[in-house]
């Protein structure tokens, strides 16, 4: 079985989750009833099983992690001393001179050295121990992997492979700066200003938390700023690297060391999680975040000190409790830190404190949190690592305000000493009736969370089977009162609608559609309470969508057609409710473009268009006023190409070719921002690839699109090479440049021929996706020219025969789509065999096609165009007809239009 793409696995992993805890059974049951729904899905469900049953029988989760905990990884070959590199290469870069050595290795300078472009990058030569045997390739391509974390403040790892076949190494950025501690102390910096340089280092943190990546080694020599204050972290990421490898090779006990973080850490700066080989999570990461901070703002370590041995100080990360920040800065030589103590008392002795607890649970739970709190203190608001009560608030108040107090305090205290009984008396049953509420208020908050920001970060990551179990209990919570307000009716909507998608993923499609008819059933009309406007819409609108997606999946177009109308129906009306709430404008945009793609789907071209367009109008508003939000130009550039793709349907080939340059003028400047964002890279190529063949239409170049197209696509599979969506861009890329060679004859064809065997090898031997079957007919054309077929025939019949079951099945499952009728036709008329008869009974076939869905013509233009070919093949009559030329006509006008 080939590597799974990214989305593939996203989709399939909630599945096999849920297989991998049924018994062989209920297993087998489940597996049965996805293959009566959906035959590919079970096929790789079972491949994937098979792959984990060998696993088993190789002994996974056999050997016993604590032989891999020791120091030096024992077992594991020890590295070499290395000889002096200078001069030697690595790939395209040659070494420099060494920058530093440690516990994980030597560090290089290096220059690029194959011409393309100048630059200097930093090579880490790694113990060899710390890579399991046995698995370079799987190193190298998690290092690919890794160097797609992209974060201003993060030192982009570029690459990773082997030296002469057994030297691990990686390829990192090159950072020219001063450890953060250094750069602090030379810089006289004061407590503000070194809370914003660490808050600097706390978002790039959160970046790499938000991905499910901790660091493990978080200290000053892995944090960098550069002369100009830049932060950049460095190493983000190898432990996991390191761990994912070893893992490949050596089954589970790999695998426990890569949860327990193994001697990848620096024993200053490591949790005491890590020292008793305990569990890491991102808890982990912030406690060292939490030793740092206590370094730059209390100018010592917190549990260390110089006389301490080895052993020692690792007892001391278990048990010692801190001296509180601030009375470890009152005695500092460092002026910038002692005179600036007392600043330090209060809430930043209570955030490092916080960072520093020994237990996980007790610290931040990760980098965000621990920034939030920061950024409160720089607010002068009250931080959430102690409770927000009155009296806290009143001390904070008293610390401002000292010397009013101060001359009220005599006066308030008599008015106390004369109503205390009164008072206490009645406050009882107002603190009761208020904790009552306040515990109610909690649960709501606890559901609002659980349903919306927590599935907000599960669900890019495919945790599905965590959303379902979010989505039920968090519907759970309030299933006990008798009566529900109208804030619960939401927030159990908000429930069931993430169980509800759930189920979709799942396929558990009859368990989703009663999920959505629960929602409705809350949430029934208009919302009642304006504070209520944008959950009470948007939750509509899901069901909504979800019910639509349903409805796609089991090929029911009237009812994905009615349930996307009622999602754009509600988007509309929260429109009208709040006209400046973007988010309701989004909702619009995103509910016509699906419209708009369904319209596409089945031909009804004009209403495509429109639909587009009215989305496009709104995304372009919206980037207006905020044209930095890289999330809204991606989606004002997808929204750019499916309207392009309307017109090339409709033959409009001239505004098509302004929409799609359109859009490459607008994504050449995101790319400029970030010019390694490999999502950029792929919508460029898909725009370059239709600017290209509209060029073609309209008889204009377009090799600088084709190659801008080619190069753009052979990025993105050197940046992933297992990625397979980005390995079928580049055999498409390769296929419409074919249509420009000009050598024709047995070259071209043979090449057209090549490209259709890498198609059918995609996914598995399993075949590109359908979208692709039209790409596929025309290769089949280049290689059904007559002076070849003597020498190509076999091969061309094979895959015509392919092609041909292909689109059979396809159609199936979409009857209304046009551009699958569009294939088949084209198709039909492939005559490898030059005689008049059997050219005549294909135009038959394709006529009886076209006859079987009408309303496509001098709306399609290639179906129009096909329909001029069996016109002029079947004709009886040489004179000329009307029909055929009012058509012709009608193409030539679209084209300009």
């Amino acid at each position: 079985m080939k590597p799974l793409d990214k989305g593939r696995w996203l989709a399939l992993s909630p599945l096999l989750d849920e297989l991998l805890d049924l018994d062989p059974a209920d297993r087998a049951a489940r597996l049965e009833a996805l293959q009566a729904r959906d035959p590919e899905t079970a096929a790789e469900l079972r491949d994937l099983l098979a792959r984990a049953d060998g696993l088993e029988q190789q002994g996974f989760m056999a050997a016993p992690a604590v032989d891999l905990l020791q120091p030096g990884l024992a077992g594991a070959a020890a590295a070499p001393p290395l000889p002096d590199l200078a001069g030697q290469a690595i790939g395209p870069y040659v070494l420099e001179r060494q920058l530093g050595q440690g516990g994980m290795g030597t560090v290089w300078l290096a220059r690029r050295a194959d011409g393309r472009f100048e630059g200097r990058v930093a090579v880490k030569f790694l113990m060899a121990g710390l890579l399991g045997q046995h698995d370079s390739g799987r190193f190298a391509r998690e290092g690919e992997i890794l160097a797609r974390l992209s974060h201003p403040h993060i030192a982009r790892l570029l690459d990773a492979g082997l030296h002469q076949g057994q030297q691990p190494y990686l390829v990192l950025e090159y950072v020219d700066g001063q450890p953060i501690d250094v750069y602090c102390r030379v810089q006289q910096l004061d407590v503000q200003a070194r809370v914003h340089l660490f808050l600097d280092v706390l978002a790039a943190v959160a970046h790499a938390h938000a991905r499910l990546i901790l660091h493990r080694d978080l200290k000053p020599s892995n944090i960098l700023v550069t002369p100009a204050g830049d932060v950049k972290l460095l190493d983000f990421g190898i432990a996991k690297l390191l761990g994912d490898a070893t893992e490949a090779s050596q089954g589970a006990a790999a695998t426990e060391l890569t949860r327990r973080a193994g001697s990848a850490f620096t024993p200053q700066f490591a949790a005491p999680e890590q020292v008793q080989q305990a569990d890491v999570t991102t808890a982990t990461d912030v406690y060292a975040l939490g030793v740092l901070l206590y370094l730059l703002l209390g100018g010592s370590h917190p549990t260390a000190d110089d006389t301490q041995t080895q052993l020692d100080r690792l007892k001391a990360v278990v048990e010692h409790v801190p001296k509180r920040l601030s009375d470890a800065a009152a005695g500092q030589p460092d002026e910038a830190i002692a005179r600036q103590a007392r600043e330090l008392r209060g809430d930043l002795d209570t955030i490092v404190a916080k960072a520093l607890k020994k237990s996980p649970a007790d610290r931040y739970a990760n980098a965000q949190a621990m920034a939030d709190d920061l950024q409160r203190w720089l607010h002068h608001e009250p931080i959430s690592a102690r409770p927000d009560s009155r009296l806290y608030v009143l001390n904070r108040f008293v610390r401002r305000h000292r010397l009013a107090v101060a001359t009220s305090s005599l006066a308030v205290l008599s008015l106390v000493g004369l109503t205390g009984v009164s008072v206490i008396q009645a406050r009882r049953a107002e603190l009761a009736e208020q904790q009552a509420q306040i515990r109610r208020l909690q649960a709501e908050d606890l559901l609002g969370y659980m349903v919306g920001e927590l599935a907000d970060k599960l669900r890019p990551i495919g945790r599905l089977e965590l959303l379902d179990s979010v989505g039920r209990k968090a519907q759970g919570l309030l299933s006990q009162s008798p009566e529900l307000s109208v804030v619960e009716r939401v927030q159990r909507a908000k429930a069931l609608a993430v169980i509800g998608e759930v189920r979709v993923a799942k396929h558990e499609f009859s368990e989703a559609l009663q999920a959505f008819d629960r929602v409705e059933a809350l949430l029934p009309g208009e919302p009642p309470d304006d504070g209520l406007v944008a959950d009470w819409y948007k939750t509509q609108g899901a069901a909504a969508f979800w019910r639509g997606e349903v409805a796609r999946l089991e090929r029911k177009l009237e009812l994905q057609q009615t349930a996307w109308l009622a999602y754009r129906d509600i988007a509309e009306r929260w429109r009208r409710r709040e006209p400046a709430n973007s988010a309701a404008l989004s909702e619009v945009s995103a509910a016509h473009v699906n419209l708009g793609s369904l319209a596409l789907r089945y031909g009804q071209l004009a209403a495509a268009e429109r639909s587009f367009q009215s989305s496009l109008d709104i995304k372009s508003r919206l980037l207006q006023e905020r044209p930095e939000d890289a999330e809204l130009l991606a989606s004002w550039a997808n929204n750019m190409s499916w309207l392009g793709s309307a017109l090339t349907q409709a033959g409009r080939w001239r505004r098509a070719a302004e929409h799609y340059a359109a859009g490459l003028q607008r994504l050449a400047q995101a790319r400029a921002r970030q010019p390694q964002d490999m999502a950029w890279l792929q919508t460029e190529v898909d725009l370059q690839l239709r600017l290209a063949e509209a060029y073609r239409e309209l008889q204009q170049p377009a090799q600088s699109a084709l190659q801008a197209a080619a190069d753009g696509a052979q990025a993105l599979v050197r940046g992933d090479p297992s990625n397979q969506a980005w390995q079928l861009r580049q055999l498409l890329a390769a296929a419409v440049a074919l249509g420009d060679v000009a050598d024709g004859g047995v070259g071209r064809a043979d090449r057209a021929l090549a490209l259709l065997d890498a198609l059918a090898a995609q996914r598995g031997g399993k075949g590109a996706p359908d979208s692709t079957l039209a790409r596929q007919v025309g290769l089949l054309a280049l290689a059904c020219e007559r002076e070849c077929v003597k020498t190509l025939g076999a091969r061309f019949r094979v895959h015509r025969e392919r092609v041909t079951r292909a689109l059979l099945a396809a159609r199936t499952r979409s009857s209304h789509d046009f551009q699958l009728l569009e294939a088949a036709v084209r198709l039909e008329l492939l005559t490898p065999v030059s005689t008049v008869g059997a050219e005549r009974d294909a135009c038959k076939r394709a006529a009886a096609m076209l006859d079987d869905r009408p309303g496509w013509k001098q709306v399609h233009a290639e179906l129009t165009r096909q329909w001029l070919r069996v016109d002029a093949c079947l004709r009886v009559s040489a004179a000329a007809n009307a029909e055929a030329e009012t058509a012709r006509q009608w193409l030539d006008a679209q084209r300009e239009r």
